[in-house]
């Protein structure tokens, strides 16, 4: 009865998660934080300092210095997908001498508010298709320096370039050989809603990857324009975490993103944080449902507010970018089989991922409840030959770790697939570097969670959940490995030889507290999570909840059954003593 209970509540607890974790009536430190930080920037009609400007097509762009840094923020690299462009691909802006303000970071793309995302209690707005540029102001003009695309996180519904985790400029000020650029793109139902079986949906056939399009276009941007701010178009390299992983990895496995860039960083993401056309579909009727909406032209009426509002009721229920065999193929893992070998490719995970969501489940006993519900309904999706493989994958988990299906779920949807893309990239002649951060929190419960590396490579110090123990010679090594392989295509660093992953060896470099290359490091466990990898599993809870009813109905009759039986119990025990008595 208690197990059952708590099946219950855990699927309250992740229906409701996203509505716990809105703003109070109270703004909170960060809420006012982000409100100071917002404001709009505004077309210069005076004069302004030369020395802060930059010439590029769309326009001049005036930033701001910061003793040895230039920063340009909020700049628009596409014309912004408002009123009845809405849902439409991206297009550049045109061509214009005209003179901006480039101070402020540009509008987060609609979410729902969340105080453990300041980019959501930063101003939202469908007008979002900018990016942020961090230099080096010594030589700007005449600089060619390694170019760093960063590209935020967020399951692809939430954060955004406003988060002061995500910011550049302490890792320009640490690091001022390279230029890093930021990039905001659609999210949500303005970024990943598929309305092509709609009756006008023709002419929005790939609207369920247009956050994907997006990215394209401002890698496109990038490529015209970057040279102005003392980058090398020559040599860009992508990097991003989880959702911003996940993108990198899609980007090198399409065509239309190729020639943008030469090497990518996917940090704890990958492509199979895709979803199929069947999955999608499911986003757009709960979408249709929600509105009433008919048609694509019905839901463009609906205001920005409104828009707003059908993101918080319908957003917990989001998908991933769509393997819709056009934009994606259906098999982006393949695509590593030599399409994308000229492409460098760094990737890894941390020892805890799933860990993260501890806070979100409300606690370490619902949490686990969550994590046993959720691999009940993987493997409702695996054959008998993957369970078998699941299940001697549990039995080798150390006797230690308190979690050990949390563990399973950490390589089914973390290291699994980095590993997959790593050893098809290396077997057609691509060159992969395997990492996995095993430096903990200080809170043990959380381990070396999801994200839990992001302040370290972005120089930021601000830890994804509060206590860490920092270890700054970390942070200074695993900077300048990221650096070295934007500049190289190699991370190696004078103090550790970091070879190419391959499948005879499997170098992975192993950073912690003390960084060691590792040759296959828990082997058994990639090789039982392997043959899970034959299917895309993909981590989104809300696809547990689409299931909710088979559970709640299991639940429910089981309760109903023992209500009964306690009932005919009583009964019987009643009559029984009434018995007892009479013959008294």
């Amino acid at each position: 009865m208690k197990r059952i209970a708590l099946y219950i509540i855990v699927l309250l607890l992740a229906a409701c998660s996203s509505k716990q974790q809105q703003a109070p009536s109270e703004p909170s430190a960060l809420e006012q934080e982000m409100t100071a930080l917002y404001g709009e920037n505004k077309v210069i009609e005076g004069g302004y300092p030369d020395s802060l400007a930059v010439e590029v097509a769309n326009g001049i762009f005036v930033g701001r210095r910061d003793s040895t840094l230039l920063s340009f923020k909020g700049i628009p690299y596409a014309l912004q997908p408002t009123g009845d462009r809405r849902w439409q691909e991206p297009k550049p802006e045109p061509d214009s001498r005209l003179v901006r303000e480039a101070y402020y970071f540009g509008h987060s793309s609609i979410q729902t508010r969340s105080q453990g995302n300041g980019a959501s209690l930063y101003r939202q707005g469908e007008d979002c298709l900018t990016l942020n540029v961090w230099t080096a102001a010594d030589g700007m003009r005449t600089a060619r320096r390694p170019v760093i695309v960063w590209i935020h996180g967020g399951s692809y519904v939430n954060n955004g370039t406003a988060n002061p985790r995500d910011w550049g400029d302490k890792f320009v000020k640490a690091h001022p050989e390279v230029v890093l650029v930021s990039v905001n793109y659609r999210l949500g139902l303005l970024g990943f809603l598929d309305l092509s079986s709609l009756p006008d949906g023709k002419a929005y056939s790939r609207s369920g990857n247009l956050g994907i399009l997006d990215q394209i276009e401002a890698l496109r941007w990038v490529k015209r324009n970057i040279a102005a701010f003392g980058g090398n178009p020559d040599n860009v390299t992508l990097a991003g975490h989880s959702a911003g992983a996940g993108s990198v990895s899609i980007l090198a496995s399409i065509d239309e993103a190729q020639g943008l860039f030469h090497r990518i960083i996917a940090q704890s993401g990958s492509v199979a944080f895709t979803s199929s056309r069947e999955d999608c579909q499911r986003l757009t009727k709960r979408v249709l449902d929600a509105t009433g909406a008919k048609t694509v032209a019905d839901l463009q009426a609906l205001s920005t507010d409104e828009m707003i509002a059908l993101n918080d009721e319908v957003g917990e229920f989001f998908r991933f970018p769509e393997r819709d065999g056009n934009l994606i193929p259906e098999d982006p893992y393949s695509r590593f089989d030599g399409f994308n070998a000229g492409i460098d490719m760094l990737i890894g995970s941390t020892s805890d991922e799933a860990r993260y969501w501890i806070d979100a489940m409300g606690g370490e006993e619902n949490f686990d409840m969550a994590v046993q519900l959720w691999y009940r309904y993987i493997a409702m999706s695996l054959d008998s030959e993957q369970r078998e493989s699941a299940s001697r994958f549990l039995d080798v988990v150390p006797k230690d770790n308190p979690w050990p299906v949390a563990e399973l779920l950490n390589d089914l949807m973390f290291r699994g697939p980095a590993i997959e893309m790593a050893q098809r990239h290396s077997a057609s002649g691509g060159k992969s570097y395997m990492y996995y951060w095993t430096k903990a929190l200080s809170e043990p419960i959380y381990g070396a969670c999801h994200g839990v590396e992001v302040s370290y490579v972005l120089n930021t110090g601000l830890q994804i959940k509060s206590g860490d123990r920092h270890n700054p010679a970390l942070a200074n090594e695993v900077q300048q490995m990221w650096v070295n392989f934007a500049s190289t295509g190699n991370p190696s660093t004078p103090a550790h030889y970091w070879p190419a992953y391959e499948t005879a060896q499997r170098a992975t470099m192993v950073l912690g507290d003390t960084i060691t290359l590792v040759n296959d490091p828990l082997q058994e466990q990639r090789q039982l999570i392997a043959p899970l990898m034959k299917e895309y599993v993909s981590p989104i809870f809300s696809d547990l909840l689409d299931k909710a009813p088979w559970y709640l109905g299991i639940a429910i009759g089981t309760l109903v059954a023992v209500i009964l039986l306690l009932t005919w119990l009583i009964v019987k025990i009643r009559r029984l003593f009434r018995k007892k008595n009479k013959q008294a």
